[in-house]
């Protein structure tokens, strides 16, 4: 049956009347919308259509029939890609008429203040806001604002700029943004996180093991020359041997952030040199005796280790670079290439994670524009050829990768880690940041395309 009801939709401080009418298609050659003749006076004046990325002219028309069906010609759902509903919410903007969509974050630190998402609460505004330029409401949430009896969410949301919260019905489509692996295994997260598969579809549903993604890849031809010879669970004796050859890094398959990474080479006095992190704070140890090492710095043995040759990566000064190169979905569900920054690792640090005291930059700062343009041309194929192998391995929807790839002194592109939460810290840089919204109106555009995909049961 027809209903309308003012949702929490606003254009320029305005509450929005939205729609909601049983729907029919039928064939027609023209773009057109029929609505019931009662309801024509907010429809009359449109002449174009928003949905999702999608956006046409139509012609308005009004019927006699009832007044609770809409009738949609092919040429018009087809155009905008509209998806078989047997209902459709729609609200009149001027002279658009916009069907609206929901958009679900969840994440964790929820605070008190002003700012509910601490640090964070700036770069979601923006989020919110490229979700809106494409009809999206966007609601961020944790696990303890899921009403599991109702099956609803009392969460945030950011509109006419500042911050308020209402129940909402749960979304189609949620976007997983916890931030770390210890939350993601917390049991209440782990338990609304069943809750969300039922309700909707959700994507990058959870962090990457590394030693499968890197398995993977080295099964596949297309791939495995881009990988550093990598070794699971190594023994003692084959870190010894190894380092006779060169250097190397020891890194934890479910580590983050730089956590827990140990870098070792063997110096001409015969000594080894361990490169690592204790209490977030960079430390230089030197070893004679092997066993020292192993008991201080690996007490529980090497399981659930990887043990990595040190590719001797382009420098700029004495600083080695590599690059985080961030990879989305677009609404047709094909990746593309959307940020390229540089990172050089911070001073005495074994790692160019920001967190860790690295610095981060423009191609173009540090390289002619010419020998800049080649680089990221390479390093942008090399990420999406990268993006649709690691897709072929997971089972679920996954709507952006964030690659960390080295390039060597020949010019020869290496894959050293591939983040399904890549961090947004790469914004810090003023002409990074700027690349933001086009970063986050994708997640917006394959959220439409995972809705669409949802509502014609194909998920």
């Amino acid at each position: 049956m027809y209903h309308i009801y003012s949702i929490n939709y606003k254009k320029e401080g305005q509450v929005i009347n939205t729609f909601t009418f049983d729907v029919t298609f039928y064939p027609g050659k023209k773009k057109r919308m029929i609505v019931p003749q009662q309801y024509y006076k907010h429809f009359h004046s449109i002449n174009t259509i928003d949905y999702g990325p999608y956006k046409t002219t139509v012609e308005c028309l009004a019927h006699q029939k009832n007044n609770h069906t809409i009738y949609i010609s092919s040429p018009l759902k087809s155009t905008i890609n509209l998806s078989s509903n047997k209902q459709l919410s729609l609200y009149v903007h001027g002279n658009t008429c916009v069907i609206p969509l929901t958009f679900g974050v969840f994440l964790a630190g929820f605070q008190k203040d002003q700012f509910p998402l601490g640090n964070r609460t700036k770069l979601f505004e923006q989020m919110s806001k490229a979700g809106e330029k494409l009809g999206f409401q966007t609601i961020f949430f944790g696990y303890q604002h899921v009403l599991q009896n109702k099956r609803k969410i009392n969460g945030f949301y950011f509109q006419h700029n500042e911050w308020k919260r209402d129940i909402f019905d749960f979304p189609t489509v949620v976007y997983n943004r916890i931030p770390n692996r210890k939350i993601e295994h917390h049991p209440e997260v782990m338990q609304v996180m069943e809750i969300i598969r039922l309700e909707a579809t959700i994507f990058n549903d959870s962090f990457f093991n590394k030693w499968e993604i890197y398995d993977n890849l080295m099964k596949n031809p297309s791939c495995s020359y881009l990988l550093p010879d990598t070794i699971l669970h190594p023994s003692k004796q084959k870190v010894m041997q190894l380092l006779t050859h060169h250097p190397i890094y020891i890194k934890p398959i479910h580590g983050s952030r730089g956590d827990g990474i140990v870098k070792c080479q063997k110096l001409s006095t015969g000594e080894i040199e361990c490169h690592f992190y204790q209490n977030d704070k960079p430390k230089i140890n030197r070893y004679t005796d092997e066993e020292s090492l192993f008991t201080q710095l690996f007490p529980n043995g090497l399981k659930g280790y990887v043990v990595q040759e040190e590719i001797p990566l382009l420098k700029k000064g004495k600083s080695a670079i590599d690059f985080r190169v961030h990879t989305n979905k677009n609404h047709k569900n094909s990746w593309e290439v959307t940020l390229i920054g540089a990172k050089f690792a911070g001073k005495g640090s074994l790692t160019t994670h920001v967190q860790r005291g690295g610095s981060i930059h423009v191609v173009e700062e540090l390289f002619p524009k010419s020998q800049a343009d080649r680089m990221t041309s390479k390093l942008a194929k090399t990420a999406v050829h990268l993006a649709n192998a690691i897709e072929k391995s997971i089972f679920h929807p996954i709507g952006e990768i964030g690659f960390d790839l080295g390039m060597d002194q020949e010019g020869k592109v290496w894959l050293f880690e591939a983040n399904a939460k890549p961090g947004f810290s790469i914004f810090d840089h003023p002409r990074l940041e700027i690349k933001a919204s086009e970063v986050f109106s994708h997640l917006y555009k394959y959220a439409f395309y995972l809705h669409n995909m949802r509502l014609n049961k194909a998920l």
